[in-house]
């Protein structure tokens, strides 16, 4: 009895430090607000979706606007630009001349996050994709902000080039336009969208352009 009662005890001490650990880790590079924290799939949860689909792995990367190749759309404000966290894609004819157009999946994922958020993000979309033999990333997560409108669920398995949901303004926040984030650090919090630190972040068009079906 004693020696359960021990067992149990550095059991729970064991966790309750690795939980901080992980905690403290997220907390230096990202910080966490209750605005901004919604509940994300676990690791383990993902593991086991691709595990059971494997069909849904990434199978190559394409840009989210004028399927596959951004055709009709030009980089608006790129990445590290005025410490940008992702990239504003516009239409050609710019203002909100792109309001509704459609948003595509990067690629093979699943959705782990639908919401209307607020300070500015509007409708964002989370999709994790799992890349297959790759030596340096194992998941990634492509983040789509500002939509007008949401076409996929959490929970939901989609493929590269499935439309997603639409060009939004952030309900009048901005004229229309895709913003996209590449993290190789899955589900940190949202984040502000800004900041010199660049922690968990990739360059979208860079890393699609070396990874192209």
């Amino acid at each position: 009895m004693r020696i359960s009662l021990k067992y149990n005890i550095l059991l729970a001490i064991s966790i309750i430090g690795i939980l901080s650990f992980y905690v403290e880790d997220r907390c230096d590079h990202q910080p966490m607000t209750d605005a901004f924290n919604d509940p994300m799939f676990d690791p383990v949860q993902i593991d086991s979706i691709f595990h059971f689909n494997p069909e849904f792995y990434t199978n190559g990367f394409d840009f989210p606007v004028g399927k596959p190749n951004a055709e009709r759309y030009y980089l608006a404000s790129k990445f590290g630009n005025r410490n940008h966290l992702g990239e504003d894609w516009n239409g050609v004819g710019g203002g909100n001349t792109d309001l509704g157009d459609p948003v595509y999946a990067v690629s093979n994922g699943v959705v782990t996050f639908t919401e209307d958020v607020c300070c500015g993000w509007g409708n964002v979309i989370r999709v994790i994709h799992k890349l297959e033999n790759n030596q340096q990333y194992q998941y990634l997560e492509s983040v789509y902000a500002h939509l007008d409108r949401i076409d996929v669920r959490p929970g939901q398995l989609i493929k590269r080039g499935d439309l997603i949901g639409t060009i939004g303004n952030a309900h009048g926040a901005y004229k229309a336009h895709l913003h996209l984030e590449l993290r190789d650090f899955i589900n940190m919090s949202l984040g502000p969208g800004y900041s010199d630190d660049h922690f968990g972040y990739l360059d979208p068009s860079q890393f699609i352009h070396a990874n192209r079906p």
